[in-house]
């Protein structure tokens, strides 16, 4: 009996042994970049992520949305401290973007000042040894002489042509403003920061797609007047709206918790409100779409904007200032023109869809 309870631990270790030999997760300790020269005098840019383990697996592909932004993936990965935005050479690539996604893998974006194609970059793996410090991947990028100004690729661009919404008319209400900073994130970036400059982003698409916009702030100010008391500044938004005639009303947050962990995507409509859980489905899917973060799906709130308004109202919690990975992406400019135009195509799946 002891000799058979003997085997059984035995088989009980051997089992756990895998887990010891497991992928290692290989930590991004370094960023950094040079412009080198072919030996045919072709110019490109290399760009390396120096990590404490070899990397075993990754992947890069570009957007097919926006051929100016590579998209990659390191598997068994995780971010120390860095910044999680680098600026680049300014001529071939503009920036480079880092987030953790699930404690799984690092996802980066490399923003180019012209158009990829598979030819135009390569990723791969180096490892410590005499030409090399650490171990670690690399990207280089390469447009054959096509250089900066010669690039007609924007991703920064708000001319999106998304549908004709010619007739209707939005109400954006850019979340805070004024007296009123909203939350602020570890990096001191403010909620009211980025809710107007996504907000102004989602105008301008809204605009060159027919809509008559309507702004409840235009500026960093308070709509009622500074410091007043909640209702009334609600109160004030929702009658910009509601003197509008407006069809739906749109109201942009970031999301906030005392846990820096917490992160994701959520958008509310007032219970009842047919139309605006339509508006509202049809934003968190183009959201969730683009941006890759956790769904937290569709839910109905008491919030006043919605309760108030007299048309369709939705309030979008684009993403948790509150979280250090998120803070970056809300306060990156190439990532609040995303925002921006994820909502705008919700918003055109509604009218049109």
């Amino acid at each position: 009996m002891l000799k058979k309870l003997f085997i059984f631990s035995l088989m009980l270790m051997l089992f756990a042994i895998p887990s010891i030999s497991s992928a290692r997760n290989a930590t991004i300790k370094n960023v950094s970049y040079s412009v080198e020269t072919t030996q045919h005098g072709v110019q490109y840019l290399h760009v390396e992520l120096a990590t404490n383990h070899p990397v075993e697996e990754f992947s890069a592909n570009f957007n097919p949305n926006d051929k100016s932004q590579l998209i990659f993936r390191i598997k068994d990965a995780r971010i120390t401290s860095i910044p999680r935005q680098e600026k680049l050479d300014g001529e071939i690539g503009r920036k480079i973007f880092l987030q953790e996604v699930d404690n799984d893998y690092v996802q980066g974006k490399l923003y180019t000042k012209g158009e990829l194609t598979n030819s135009s970059y390569r990723m791969y793996s180096f490892e410590k040894d005499d030409n090399h410090k650490t171990n670690g991947v690399a990207i280089d990028i390469t447009f054959a002489g096509q250089r900066g100004a010669n690039s007609s690729a924007n991703s920064n661009n708000s001319n999106v042509q998304i549908g004709d919404l010619s007739g209707k008319t939005i109400t954006i209400d850019p979340g805070h403003g004024g007296s009123d900073t909203g939350a602020i994130g570890p990096n001191g970036y403010t909620e009211k920061e980025s809710t107007f400059a996504i907000s102004q982003n989602l105008a301008n698409i809204l605009t060159s797609n027919g809509a008559n916009v309507v702004m409840t702030r235009t500026s960093d100010v308070d709509v009622y007047a500074p410091n007043a008391s909640a209702a009334n500044e609600l109160q004030a938004r929702v009658n910009i709206g509601n003197r509008a005639s407006s069809d739906i009303f749109v109201s942009i947050h970031c999301n906030a918790f005392t846990n820096p962990s917490a992160n994701g995507t959520e958008t509310f409509y007032y219970a009842g409100s047919y139309n605006g859980q339509r508006l509202a489905s049809a934003i968190q899917k183009e959201l969730i779409n683009t941006n890759n973060l956790r769904n937290r799906g569709v839910s109905t709130a008491n919030f006043y904007v919605l309760k108030h308004s007299a048309m369709p109202a939705v309030l979008v919690e684009t993403a948790f200032i509150s979280n250090y990975n998120e803070e970056a992406m809300l306060s990156d400019a190439q990532w609040q023109m995303q925002f921006a135009q994820a909502i705008a195509r919700g918003i055109n799946e509604y009218f049109n869809g």
